[in-house]
């Protein structure tokens, strides 16, 4: 393949013969098998026999000789060539409306396959032969860079406004803003080949044409195939480009050749096209949105298919396009860290509706984030505080932890040999390990080492984490400038918003302001670092530290840690030596890091360009976690947007959804296929499955089961397999799950795909949540008896969160059908009707409303304050003040204040109790 700037000169005319031959002997191939080959037939054997009335006994009995033989081949032969004259002419009038894949021809697979390659290759001929002179084109365009291909990979489509979700009033105007404002507020993402002043492109899919390989080059059929699953979507690529100008001053017409180097919009369910925003990135930066912490050597396809060896050994199309996923969504503890934060925001209150480019950033950190091990580790460090309380134990002084699939395992400097079970000692008392499977104590504790940091994963695959309190000196990290500060970055939100740190506060010197709105009020930007050093010197003890090793895992009781990321070196040297001081005494809580190297600092980290990341003192090298610029743009975004309230003011009654498909509770109690994702996933299917596949081909039903409309097998696999997937996995995959959900009565798939080859489940299967819809909408406008027992039926749909238990990384794509929102107002509102409707004169039904209600919203105070009114009338509920201490325990554990609405009734209700101590009832 030629390389420089001939890779994107227009290719000469004698390389364009083979594919012109190609597609001419398509278009012969069709006039000989329709014309010619009837005339042959006809001339050598007569006409086709054509049976003149119906056989009688005589013909059905008399022997079989070598005429009738001849009159059966002759018929045979006739009959082929008319179902390949159908087919052909199904393909034709397909392309000629431009409807997709045409309706199959009864018993006619391999015939209709053969005239669609034909008719299809000879359509590719036609444009071909009508390029007049594109081929001597010589007006250079610009080189796109690295090893880009026509297929790569990119965040799945963003979403379109969903059919049939209606927002509440309160919400219209940011839902218009939504769609208003989304390319002028997002962050441009380069994209390899795309000139800077090509604006119409912004916020679209593109597809870079690639030069020719050999005799082969790019054309728009080809593409189609490879973006859109179906070449004869070429029409919709056309459409979308015809009239554009190109880098080169010319545009797409039909009848002439596509150039190298030409940009081309794709519809948005193309697969393996990145989609262009509006920022540029700085020279070294990752275009993705985070980059380290898991290792190449497992591909997403293979975390997800679930399936055999064979299908896992299967390559992704294209491995450029996988790669470039994998940048964007590799996080792991650092990805899981900031979900939990940011899902943590969300249960606290009501905020405003996300962008379609910040729902973006959610989906690919769901997919990095290993969430998993993220609590493991949380649970495994604070039920090792509260053993260490229980057997009157020290909490021993750990620098490091790792954590794999198999453990967690805490490195102790110095050793010690008295562990409390189930953590078992090693290496004579070096390291403390606690298996994945063991069995804890229920006590939880505060976090021993609110310190600790992901450096990134190794080579096994373990995540490796330093505690910045117990490192006895200054941390500096040296090596790529750009790099470096990513990684820094990265470590300063883990401080304050990962699950294994308390409440602390991370001061950022010279960093990105993104991470103070990340972070919220646990990120505290600084300008005057000498009167924060002075600050802290005055409230530390001063005693030196023996070693490198020698940190506290405990600091002075009562006393916060205290963390300090730095961007830039402090300009006064005086500045250095005091904060080393500080950072050196025992018990101070102080840790240091800077982005660049200080002289002096004990601990001297090196990142390179790749992102390696080298820790000398330990000996160690990982795939450093890092936060790009771009990255903390649009996570900024998002929880800026999560911690701003936006509730339904009283009275409002929040719209309801039509569901895409009918059927109601007693429908989704007797379905031999349903659905169920009001709780815990409940998936009845009617066929048996290999186990080891059940967990992928759940995932694409209940994506199916969701959707408001039909989707392009495209969708499905963008979603389903957002790092990359061959189209014969996909379309194994999904002819496995039509399989197992079987045949209704009729004979027809519950699985169904349309004309143009969109799939959808048939009304047969059952969904909880569309039988939850259709009783609601039933429920408006009738009378309080027959409402109150349609709303009771819907509720008793509702039996946990939404997908409650989902496996981590997995259903990313939920981020973008908004459905955890729509849900959560729904239900909401029909537990608050029915309470209404029910609390004069059965406040036990009330009661019960409520608590259907927060099994799928637990920290929704419209309903804890429903729960808190019923049990002050029912003298047989529950008690007054246990209800408010559960709430109190509930909302505590998410960190939600008390609305003020709240702490009303609190006060009516239980007058001169404590209650707004600790943000809820003390």
């Amino acid at each position: 393949m030629p390389r420089g700037p001939e890779r994107f000169a227009a290719p000469p005319p004698q390389q364009q013969r083979p594919s012109l031959a190609k597609a001419i002997g398509a278009g012969l191939a069709l006039l000989v098998l329709v014309f010619v080959v009837p005339a042959a037939l006809w001339l050598l054997t007569g006409p086709p026999p054509v049976p003149t009335g119906f056989p009688d006994r005589g013909d059905l009995t008399q022997p079989l000789g070598i005429d009738a033989l001849l009159v059966v081949f002759r018929a045979v032969v006739w009959l082929a060539w008319l179902q390949f004259v159908v087919c052909t002419l199904a393909e034709v009038a397909s392309l000629v409306r431009g409807g997709g894949l045409p309706r199959p021809v009864p018993l006619s697979g391999h015939t209709q396959a053969l005239a669609r390659a034909l008719v299809g290759t000879a359509l590719v001929g036609g444009i071909f032969l009508g390029s007049t002179g594109a081929a001597q084109a010589s007006m250079p365009v610009p080189t796109p860079s690295g090893n880009a291909t026509t297929s790569q990979a990119s965040p799945p489509s963003a979403p379109t406004a969903t059919a049939g979700q209606s927002p509440t009033a309160t919400e219209h105007d940011e839902v218009v803003g939504v769609a208003q404002g989304t390319l002028e507020s997002s962050p441009r993402v380069h994209v390899p080949g795309v000139p800077q002043d090509m604006t119409d492109v912004l916020g679209k899919k593109v597809v870079i044409v690639q030069p020719p390989d050999g005799h082969y080059h790019d054309n728009l059929w080809d593409i189609a195939e490879k973006s859109l699953g179906d070449g004869r979507r070429w029409q919709e690529i056309f459409d979308l480009n015809k009239g554009r100008i190109q880098p080169d001053g010319q545009e797409l017409v039909l009848g002439r050749l596509i150039q190298p180097g030409w940009v081309l919009i794709m519809p948005e369910d193309a697969v393996g096209a990145p989609r262009v925003s509006d920022t540029g990135q700085a020279a070294g930066q990752e275009t993705g949105f985070l980059a380290g912490g898991v290792p190449q050597a497992q591909s997403v396809q293979d975390q997800r298919t679930g399936a055999g060896a064979g299908e896992q050994a299967m390559e992704v199309a294209d491995r450029d396009a996988r790669g470039t996923m994998t940048q964007l969504a590799r996080g792991g503890l650092l990805s899981a860290a900031l979900l939990l934060g940011l899902v943590a925001e969300r249960r606290r209150r009501r905020g405003r509706l996300a962008t379609a480019e910040e729902l973006e950033a959610e989906v690919e950190l769901r997919i990095g984030a290993d969430t998993d091990r993220a609590e493991r580790l949380d649970v495994a460090l604070r039920s090792l505080a509260a053993s260490c309380e229980l057997e009157r134990l020290a909490v021993p002084q750990a620098h490091a932890v790792t954590v794999s699939t198999t453990s967690v395992t805490l490195h102790l400097a110095p050793p010690t040999m008295s562990a409390p079970s189930p953590w078992t000692v090693h290496d004579d008392g070096a390291r403390w390990e606690l298996p994945a499977d063991a069995d804890l104590p229920g006590e939880r504790g505060p976090a021993p080492y609110p310190g600790l940091v992901c450096l990134g994963r190794d080579d096994d695959g373990n995540d490796v984490l330093l505690d910045l309190e117990a490192l006895g000196g200054l941390l500096s990290l040296g090596g790529s400038d750009v790099i470096a500060r990513e990684v820094v970055s990265a470590w300063a939100v883990q401080l304050a918003v990962a699950p294994w740190a308390d409440e602390q506060v991370v001061r950022g010197y010279h960093l990105e302001p993104t991470l103070a709105t990340i972070g919220g009020t646990h990120v505290e930007p600084v300008d005057d670092l000498e009167a924060l050093v002075t600050d802290w010197a005055g409230t530390s003890p001063r005693h030196a530290a023996a070693d490198v090793l020698t940190g506290q895992a405990r600091r002075t009781p009562g006393e916060p840690g205290r963390y300090l990321v730095m961007g830039a070196a402090p300009t006064d040297p005086a500045t250095v030596d005091r904060l080393a001081r500080l950072v050196a005494t025992p018990h101070s809580g102080v840790g240091v890091v800077a982005c660049v190297p200080v002289p002096g600092a004990r601990w001297q980290l090196d990142v390179d360009d790749t992102g390696r990341l080298h820790v000398p003192l330990l000996g160690i090298e990982v795939d450093a976690v890092r936060l790009t610029a771009a990255a903390g743009e649009q996570l900024a975004g998002l929880f800026a947007k999560a911690r701003q309230p936006s509730p339904i003011h009283d009275g409002d009654r929040v719209a309801v959804p039509r569901p895409p498909r009918s059927g109601r509770d007693d429908h989704f109690s007797v379905a031999a296929v349903r659905v169920g994702v009001l709780g815990a996933l409940d998936l009845r299917a009617s066929n048996a499955m290999d186990p080891a596949r059940v967990a992928l081909a759940s995932e694409i039903v209940t994506f199916l089961a969701v959707q408001p409309a039909p989707v392009h097998r495209s969708v499905v696999g963008a979603s389903i397999w957002p790092g990359g997937v061959t189209p014969d996995v996909r379309d194994a995959t999904i002819d496995r799950v039509r399989d197992w959900l079987g045949l209704e009565e009729d004979g027809s798939y519950r699985l169904r795909e349309t004309e143009e080859g969109r799939l959808h489940l048939s009304d047969d299967v059952a969904v909880d949540w569309h039988a939850f819809c259709q009783l609601a909408l039933e429920s408006r406008g009738r009378g309080p008896d027959e409402e109150r027992e349609l709303l009771r039926r819907a509720l008793q749909l509702v039996r946990g969160e939404l997908l409650e238990g989902r496996p981590a990384q997995r259903y990313s794509w939920l981020a973008r059908t908004r459905l955890e929102r729509q849900v959560t107002d729904v239900v909401t509102d029909a537990a608050h009707r029915l309470v209404e409707l029910s609390l004069p004169g059965d406040p036990g039904g009330a009661g019960a409303a409520s608590r259907a209600g927060l099994r799928l919203s637990p920290t929704s105070q419209v309903l804890w304050r429903d729960l808190l009114r019923s049990a002050s009338v029912d003298p047989d509920g529950s008690d007054l003040e246990e209800v408010a201490v559960e709430m109190r325990d509930v909302l505590r554990g998410c960190g939600a204040p008390l609305d003020a609405e709240t702490e009303a009734l609190l006060e009516e209700l239980l007058p001169g109790r404590p209650h707004r101590a600790g943000g809820a009832l003390a």
